[in-house]
């Protein structure tokens, strides 16, 4: 087997290394967490661990089938390879494919297929970045970019799962008084960057063979800049920031933007069948088969769904809304929104009216 062949399973190889690595990391920092603040495992903690389970085995149940998928259809492409033993086959499979990129364009290729990855899109590269970086801070929840990390590679809804376990077993610092979250400002390496990964989104459906794989790198690029190093929460006299309330109402709107775009863009991918049913019953129909039409497409379309589950149960067990009926009200909300709106735009709208029992901003690394 030669060198580039053998770099090739290596590099396979070591994204399993990768993800094991992420989840021991994480686990022991709740764990840690969880002896420092002395808290009990609680109920809320268990439902979160049942979802991260469910979500991590259904989201890779279809992982597995489109490498599994991926390969059945590069030996289909080169039979010739099949006379050689499994682990040269494998190595060639790797060393020819390029898994990420292959999974992405299938889910972007076309409007119905765009229209559930970006979902998942908007809602990482907004709502969730602002949050990570919001509670982080709060509870004071270390190594905040490997729960970023661990949804790029493994899940999102995974991952913010473990997040919302991370919240629930941390200790949060003393706190005097009630602020809202228009007493937190973000700094610009915080929403710069959502700005700009806002942008990497809003042009994928339209980059090329030559671009598209860029784009995307960038936009997950862009992900980590507010999370590694110093904390970008700041108080809202820092220059240039911008306080949570008011990022969170703009991520809305460029997220509502964006997936107004899509729905149309997938309602004129309709019309151009012939079928006499409504756009909006055939939407639907089109989108359950989509969502079951290749086996990245079933992944990520799960971890949409998942995500969007896990953050209506996160919004239902909070404790951090002005009084019961605005509980019910964004409970409700979410429920009947989130379908049609998708997370990406109903979760910044609730998050933006919920208080932050924050006492002090504290600008420190984590």
């Amino acid at each position: 087997m030669d060198l580039p062949h053998i770099v090739a399973l290596c590099i396979f190889s070591s994204y399993f290394i990768a993800i094991l690595s992420l989840f021991v990391l994480i686990l022991r920092t709740i764990y840690s967490s969880k002896l420092s603040s002395k808290s009990a495992f609680s109920g809320k903690a268990l439902l979160f661990t049942i979802l991260t389970l469910q979500s991590f085995a259904h989201t890779w149940f279809y992982m597995f089938k489109y490498m599994a998928w991926s390969f059945a259809n590069y030996e289909s492409l080169h039979p010739s390879s099949t006379s050689q033993d499994l682990l040269h086959r494998v190595a060639s499979w790797l060393h020819d494919t390029s898994l990420f990129e292959q999974a992405w364009f299938a889910v972007c290729a076309h409007p119905l297929n765009w229209w559930w990855s970006e979902q998942l899109c908007t809602f990482t590269v907004g709502a969730w970045t602002v949050f990570i970086a919001v509670e982080g801070h709060r509870h004071k929840i270390k190594h905040t970019w490997a729960y970023m990390l661990l949804g790029q590679i493994v899940a999102i809804s995974v991952a913010s799962n473990l997040f919302y376990i991370a919240l629930i077993l941390s200790h949060r610092a003393a706190s005097g008084k009630e602020q809202t979250t228009s007493q937190t400002a973000a700094s610009p390496r915080l929403w710069l960057s959502v700005l700009l990964s806002f942008a990497t989104i809003a042009i994928s459906p339209y980059t090329s063979t030559q671009t598209f794989l860029p784009n995307l790198l960038v936009m997950h690029a862009l992900l980590f800049a507010p999370l590694i190093g110093a904390s970008t929460i700041v108080h809202p006299t820092k220059s240039f920031s911008v306080d949570t309330k008011t990022l969170y109402r703009i991520i809305q709107i460029l997220a509502a933007a964006i997936h107004l775009r899509t729905v149309f863009a997938a309602a004129r991918a309709l019309k151009q069948d012939s079928i006499s049913s409504s756009t909006a019953s055939r939407l639907i129909s089109v989108a359950w088969d989509v969502l079951h039409s290749h086996p990245a497409q079933s992944s990520i379309g799960w971890d949409v769904v998942w995500t969007s589950i896990s953050f209506i149960f996160w919004m239902l067990t909070s404790s951090e809304y002005p009084s019961a009926l605005s509980k019910l009200y964004s409970v409700l909300y979410l429920t009947l929104a989130t379908p049609i709106s998708s997370v990406g735009v109903s979760a910044p709208y609730i998050l933006r009216s919920l208080r932050a029992p924050d006492a002090t901003i504290q600008d420190k690394r984590e």
